[in-house]
């Protein structure tokens, strides 16, 4: 059994930190152990040989563009691998079986994998694994995903950590980002309950610039992976706001995100589409867009 909490151990010392920097933020001490323990495994994946073969996407990636919100998921896209389950499994429990100095220890041989389709958008393979930091058990999932196209080319990307430093590790570039919310929410139309992809794309799209012809190059690729024929996000979503509202307001509400995120939905659609309406129609092209006037602009 695992005793209180010290700072006699790297694990308690981690432990006890998290729970200082959950009450200056105001954040659950839960959120910060789980934000914690996906640091862990990505540091672990750093340092092993399939680091540039597992590309980080999702939530855990928005932190490198100052956009962190609460996630309990590593999302990665696999390259150069399979989606056999058993092989996926094998890579992420090497990759967790890895020590490091950080108190994490995950309990590899529990691990289990499952194929799983995201309404039937694109195949991959959901890892669940378990572990501790000190008194703090802890479970998640690892996403690995293989198709989507990468463009541009993934990038060595600088994570801030919870506690201190950053891990750099491949991930997606920006572009890339926000194609894959942009025509994700093309192909679910009004049925799309994915309130995370407009709320990351609100927030990033406030706080970046990013250069139109590769955004759209970035959404046509993905488009024509998925077979999807693009169309205004405005036209395919017509009517989402009304709809939606409550849904929003309670998802919102669930993350603590009401200081970061608009009460109205509709507030937050009309951004989602002055961005990626001219992207989609190809009348990005040559423009940048300007995160501090959320339009675009010409190209710097």
């Amino acid at each position: 059994m695992t005793g209180r909490p010290t700072r006699a151990t790297v694990a308690g010392r981690a432990y006890l930190d998290l729970q200082n920097l959950a009450r200056s933020t105001g954040r659950p001490t839960d959120e910060l152990h789980q934000v914690y323990a996906l640091e862990g495994f990505l540091a672990r994946l750093a340092q092993s040989p399939y680091a540039d073969n597992l590309v980080l996407k999702g939530g855990v990636l928005l932190a490198a563009y100052a956009a962190r919100r609460p996630t309990r998921d590593v999302d990665l896209q696999g390259r150069w691998i399979s989606n056999d389950s058993d092989q996926v499994l094998g890579i992420v429990c090497d990759i967790a079986g890895r020590h490091l100095d950080d108190g994490l220890v995950f309990d590899v041989p529990t691990a289990t994998a499952q194929t799983i389709r995201d309404d039937d958008v694109y195949a991959g393979v959901r890892v669940s694994l378990t572990g501790r930091l000190s008194a703090a058990r802890l479970a998640f999932h690892v996403d690995v995903n293989v198709g989507d196209p990468i463009w541009p080319d993934p990038q060595p990307i600088k994570l801030p950590r919870l506690l201190d430093g950053e891990l750099l590790v491949t991930g997606y570039p920006l572009p890339m980002v926000y194609a894959e919310k942009l025509v994700t929410a093309l192909q679910r139309g009004e049925a799309n309950t994915r309130w995370r992809d407009f709320a990351d794309v609100y927030l990033l799209s406030g706080r970046h610039d990013v250069d139109g012809d590769e955004l759209a190059a970035a959404v046509q690729r993905v488009a024509e992976y998925r077979e999807v024929t693009l169309e205004p996000l405005s036209r395919a979503l017509d009517g989402l706001a009304a709809l939606a509202q409550t849904r929003w307001a309670a998802w919102r509400r669930k993350h603590r995100l009401d200081d970061r995120l608009p009460q109205d939905f509709d507030t937050v659609l009309q951004r989602v589409f002055a961005l990626a309406d001219p992207a989609v129609t190809g009348a990005a092209g040559g423009r940048t867009w300007v995160a501090a006037s959320a339009a675009w602009g010409k190209a710097i």
